[in-house]
């Protein structure tokens, strides 16, 4: 006589299967919150049994996406209860991580898609959906049917946007930064042994390579306008890189924000792999290309001055959001 299944044992094994609660074999997940109404965003991934499945990359589903899309939903219908039947000013939504009909936003690394789709489906006026390697994400959004989002390649991980910045400006006053303390650098600002494995491991750049500045500026003049958009996502763009890789990132974001109109909001996981580290790479880089701003833990996170309710996803007391403006 079989035994019963035992529903733990099975939890288990399904829970083998994924990371950090998310489930990067299957070829299709679904996304459902009821910001969002009836119907769950559907994704298609090529998962690790894929034969088209690449490690590391945009095939994948990665933790901090459901999130980063949660923060939208919640943000988003809080802002909505708090002013109802006005006319919503995008920046000033932008502030509270709200989506309104005039928000234009950019997703940087965005991998299958998942918070641009969010922010499309949340009602967007327009929203750039950008990786390095656009295909997953174009392929989720054709079947998304949402008019209001395009794909686009963007390279943000580039040794030459680092070109023609010159040395690094001397550090500010007051106590030693992170930069200087964390990433093995030496006190007069030269670079550390850690820095030129950075950039020993980077690929030859093209001569042509853009400048942040005119990757950045090719994707503005596709906007509505031409105008910095309100928004800029990102989920799971630091993890274990160097410093150099976070300055582009970095130099990137501030290429595409305006003050007083843009916010940057970034969920950050610490998977136990040097994340840490690049948290502070970015940081640091992220103060040099003018911009600003604090980590909350999600679990702290308000919406609406009120911290969020609910159960949350797996793991998100490992992670941080990051909400970056830049400076005037």
């Amino acid at each position: 006589m079989s035994e019963p299944p035992d529903p733990l044992r099975a939890e288990e094994a399904e829970a083998l299967f994924k990371i950090h609660g998310v489930d990067q074999r299957s070829p299709t997940l679904e996304y459902a919150h009821p910001a969002l109404g009836a119907r769950p965003l559907v994704l298609r991934q090529d998962g690790s049994t894929s034969a088209a499945f690449t490690p590391g990359t945009s095939t994948v589903i990665w933790p901090c996406a459901f999130t980063l899309g949660d923060f939208l939903c919640d943000a988003t219908a809080a802002y909505r209860a708090a002013n109802p039947g006005e006319t919503p000013d995008a920046a000033d939504a932008a502030s509270h991580g709200a989506i309104v009909p005039s928000t234009v936003a950019v997703e940087l690394g965005a991998g299958l898609g998942l918070a641009g789709l969010v922010a499309a489906r949340l009602g967007a006026e327009r929203v750039a959906i950008t990786d390095a390697t656009p295909l997953a994400a174009r392929r989720n959004l054709d079947a998304s049917g949402c008019a209001n989002a395009t794909v686009d390649e963007l390279w943000w991980a580039r040794a030459g946007w680092r070109r023609g910045r010159g040395p690094r400006p001397p550090r500010r006053g007051g106590p030693k930064s992170g930069r200087d303390a964390g990433d093995g650098g030496d006190d007069d600002g030269e670079p550390s042994s850690s820095d030129a494995s950075d950039s020993d491991s980077e690929p030859a750049e093209p001569e042509d390579a853009a400048t942040a500045e005119e990757a950045a500026g090719a994707l503005l003049a596709t906007l509505p306008r031409g105008a910095a958009p309100h928004v800029i996502l990102g989920s799971d763009v630091c993890y274990s890189q160097g410093r150099r890789e976070m300055q582009m990132l970095a130099d990137t974001m501030a290429a595409l924000m305006a003050p007083s109109r843009t916010v940057a909001y970034v969920v950050f996981e610490d998977r136990g792999d040097g994340c840490w580290g690049t948290l502070n790479k970015f940081w640091c880089a992220a103060e040099e290309a003018g911009l600003e701003g604090d980590p909350t833990p999600i679990e702290d996170v308000e919406i609406g001055g009120k911290k969020r309710e609910g159960e949350g996803r797996h793991n998100d007391s490992e992670r941080l959001l990051l909400r970056l403006t830049k400076r005037a």
